[in-house]
């Protein structure tokens, strides 16, 4: 009995919870389980798939400094499972961006300002990060604060991306480095030396 009321609960939950999303059309697809903090500020476009156990995090407070978190998640982008989001400012995730499992994205970090002050302590370093139209994250990649991954950028598995990634370019390893651009003139993506 008292795993039937679980279920029924958490059910319930889930529903209340994807209604209070700042937006989702009917053509999107959210798969629970899935944690989301202030999802009143989270906007998904048309045609997007959340697979389970991604979290998106919108971070409106930082001690008594406000903040203005949120996620907006352009049409036909695709978040697989177990992927990390979160905002303190407006995070923007274009059109068409495939987003693989284990990946994290943040536009936000603990500072390290203070010595001897522990770092989860310390105020919260907010830096610009955007995920342009047609990018594809590799699994378990990680981009981090003050990133602009570009339009059709590639960034392969497990990279850990520091700076921005110019449109069109290949970023791989830790951290991550280009090793290939794609060519207009010859058409082809060419390799870096």
């Amino acid at each position: 009995m008292k795993s039937i009321l679980y279920k029924v609960y958490y059910i319930l939950k889930w529903i209340v919870l994807y209604h209070k999303l700042g937006s989702i059309p009917a053509s999107s697809y959210m798969k629970r389980p899935m944690r989301l903090v202030n999802p009143r500020f989270i906007r998904i476009g048309k045609d997007v798939t959340i697979l389970d156990m991604a979290r998106m995090e919108c971070v409106r407070q930082d001690g008594g400094r406000k903040l203005r978190g949120s996620i907006t998640i352009g049409d036909g982008t695709s978040i697989e499972q177990c992927s990390h989001i979160i905002a303190a400012d407006k995070l923007v995730i274009g059109k068409g961006v495939t987003i693989s499992a284990f990946v994290y994205i943040a536009d936000v970090g603990h500072g390290t300002e203070v010595p001897g002050v522990d770092v989860m302590k310390q105020p919260m370093v907010v830096k610009k990060t955007e995920i342009c139209d047609g990018a594809f994250i590799g699994m378990g990649a990680r981009i981090m604060p003050g990133v602009r991954v570009g339009k059709g950028a590639i960034v392969g598995a497990n990279a850990v991306v520091t700076h921005s990634v110019p449109d069109y370019t290949v970023v791989a390893g830790v951290p991550a480095k280009t090793i290939k651009r794609y060519n207009p003139e010859t058409k082809e993506w060419e390799k870096l030396d």
